[in-house]
């Protein structure tokens, strides 16, 4: 009896074999049980760290693209009965209500929006405290999951104290970091966190199968991809994380990784099938000119990518020092680029530096090339260099890829840096991963109140995005908004002054940004309200009309000047804008015709404005009415 007890305690007792050419701390064994046993303090910083930062968002307004899947989406607002809608459409037609295709390839995101119409078909009503309690409890809970997945692949050694563990480290990082507060802070940005659950849930089961095998890991797998597939499209980068990750950690052979990766792949595909299903296409032949949807319409190959790289390298620094932060990245902050310009070659060589590293560090299945695989793979997706996203770029898109860099750092701390010298403790390492959390934490707290409301957001980009069009047509909408809604008095004033001053810094800028010329011509209005100055407002027009021809709310305007402004000055007004402007100067006799008629709205004997609308209609072919308009002349 006494010899069967030895031989089950030495069974016990014996070490895990390691994998072959990996570092020691990798253990073929990956799961073990009691993990939040031994891990319950990190496991409750993590998440109390990560849904408590955000918890100050609960009386925050809606703002940015909330109206698209909330606020003014009429699927969202039919809750339960616009479900099945939701998952039919794409995900910009419950807001326009028609497939718009504004920016290439469409979207269908639909997870993330159907859980806005549950929480509707619950509450009754729309509710943003709800909305941004559920964003920052799911933040906590990913910030979990993340701890979880780095802890089962970065093994510690079982003598080894919980907060020294590279998973703990490089997830208490990313928990903290300040790029996250949009995906967080803005309820929209929900796609992104449900998108980054569904994928570390993939991750998590994929491994789980390859150790222990059973069926239901694998439908959970499966289940947890295809989720993350419908919260978001970047959870499409995992079908590369997940083998990777299984050749690191598991010592993964082909034959082995095939097990979970085709799978995963026929999953993926039937993403694909209902994808085309729902939109009616993979990829669109549309071609996007608005620049506000591609900016990259109207440079040359070169310049395309000189840019893009330019923003890759912007990426990359904020991914370590995440300062100065704007939610806003719209032309035309983020400059056109030449390969004469220092930054986009130098971007160039750091990708392709960090890439050989990390081709290199495959077969010794090293950390660093696992992190900076990850970091890339996750980024390509969102960095416009296999096909346009829409814009620039943004720190939400981020969210995903700031993983590897936490894991990077948090190995320079932890491992190498100790490996370098016995005098380097771990314990400094991290004290350095607390320091670097701790600043990362404070910049976040001050970060989050910037997406308070329209007003304080727009106020905050504009600091920082100076020369966007859009940062600054939309501050200049929030404080005419403001305008709009306070009494009478000095404050009114001064929001509308503020209002004027943005939204003509936004067209000048942009000449033929709508939105800009749109609330100009509100700003003009209200400014005539205050000066009764009419050559200041027909001069401000004109330059709308110059780009914009079409602004309704100015044209529904001309009605309310008629018959209370001078008459011979909006004669004149109507002449030299459709006549001289739009039709001898751009060619744009519709719209031209259309600017004289108003003129003989108030005077329809007019010969001038007559003679310009008889000449118009010879030059269009139309004789019959060319000379309709020519007896009406005396």
């Amino acid at each position: 009896m006494a010899k069967k007890k030895k031989k089950v305690a030495k069974a016990v007792q014996a070490p895990k074999k390691v994998v072959k050419n990996a570092s020691p701390a990798f253990e073929q064994t990956l799961f073990v049980e009691g993990f939040w046993k031994r891990n319950a303090i990190g496991a409750a910083i993590i998440f109390l760290l990560g849904m408590g930062l955000y918890l100050r968002t609960l009386n925050y307004e809606y703002v940015l693209d909330d109206q698209i899947v909330i606020t003014k989406n009429v699927y969202t607002e039919k809750g339960f009965d616009g479900i099945w809608e939701i998952l039919t459409t794409e995900s910009f037609q419950g807001y326009f209500q028609s497939q718009k295709d504004l920016v290439v390839g469409s979207r269908y995101r639909p997870l993330s929006i159907v859980s806005f119409a549950i929480e509707r078909g619950i509450l009754g009503e729309n509710n943003r405290q709800v909305s941004h309690f559920i964003n920052a409890l799911l933040y906590g809970l990913c910030g979990l999951l993340l701890f979880r997945v780095l802890s089962l692949i970065f093994v510690q050694k079982s003598t080894a104290k919980w907060y020294l563990g590279l998973g703990f480290g490089a997830a208490l990082l990313w928990t903290l970091h300040p790029l996250h507060t949009e995906a967080v802070a803005n309820i929209k940005g929900r796609d992104e966190i449900m998108a980054l659950i569904g994928s570390l849930a993939t991750l998590y089961y994929a491994l789980k199968y390859m150790e222990k095998g059973g069926i239901v890991n694998l439908i959970l797998a499966c289940v947890s991809f295809f989720l993350g597939l419908l919260a978001k499209e970047t959870t499409i980068t995992f079908l590369g994380v997940i083998p990777m990750s299984i050749y690191f950690f598991q010592n993964g052979s082909i034959k082995k990784i095939l097990k979970i990766f085709l799978p995963l792949l026929a999953v993926f595909a039937l993403y694909i099938i209902l994808r085309i299903q729902v939109i009616g296409y993979l990829v669109s032949d549309t071609v996007v000119t608005d620049i506000m949807n591609n900016p990259f319409v109207n440079m040359t190959v070169a310049q395309k990518y000189a840019t893009i790289f330019y923003t890759l390298i912007i990426y990359l620094k904020l991914s370590i020092v995440p300062h100065p932060l704007t939610h806003d990245y719209y032309p035309f902050h983020i400059p056109t680029m030449e390969w004469t310009d220092f930054l986009p070659i130098l971007s160039l060589v750091m990708y392709l530096a960090m890439g050989v590293f990390a081709l290199w560090g495959i077969k010794k299945r090293s950390i660093p090339a696992f992190a900076i695989l990850f970091y890339i793979m996750t980024l390509s997706i969102v960095s416009n260099l296999f096909f346009p996203i829409g814009t620039f770029m943004n720190e939400r898109f981020i969210f995903m890829a700031s993983i590897g860099m936490c894991i990077l750092i948090a190995w320079v701390l932890l491992d190498f840096l100790p490996s370098l010298s016995e005098k380097i403790k771990p314990l400094y390492g991290i004290v350095a991963i607390g320091i670097i959390s701790l600043a990362y934490g404070y910049k976040t707290f001050t970060r989050i109140p910037a997406w308070k409301s329209p007003l304080s957001l727009n106020a905050s980009a504009i600091k920082v995005s100076k020369n966007s069009a859009r940062a600054n047509c939309f501050t200049g909408t929030a404080y005419f908004n403001e305008y709009k809604a306070l009494p009478q008095g000095e404050a009114k004033k001064r929001a509308l002054e503020l209002a004027g001053h943005y939204v003509r810094r936004s067209k000048e800028l942009y000449p033929e940004y709508h939105n800009a010329n749109l609330m100009l011509s509100g700003v003009l209005t209200e400014e005539y309200a205050y000066d009764r100055d009419l050559d200041k407002l027909l001069a401000g027009f004109t330059e709308i009309i110059k780009t914009n021809p079409r602004i309704t709310f100015m044209q529904e305007y001309y009605d309310y000047l008629k018959g209370r402004a001078n008459t011979q000055k909006m004669l004149d007004f109507y002449y030299n804008t459709g006549k001289t402007i739009l039709i001898d100067q751009q060619y744009k006799f519709n719209d031209g015709l259309n600017q004289l008629q108003f003129g003989l709205n108030i005077d329809p004997s007019n010969a001038r404005i007559l003679r310009a609308m008889a000449e118009t209609y010879e030059k269009l072919g139309n004789s019959n009415k060319a000379q309709e308009y020519y007896n009406l002349i005396r």
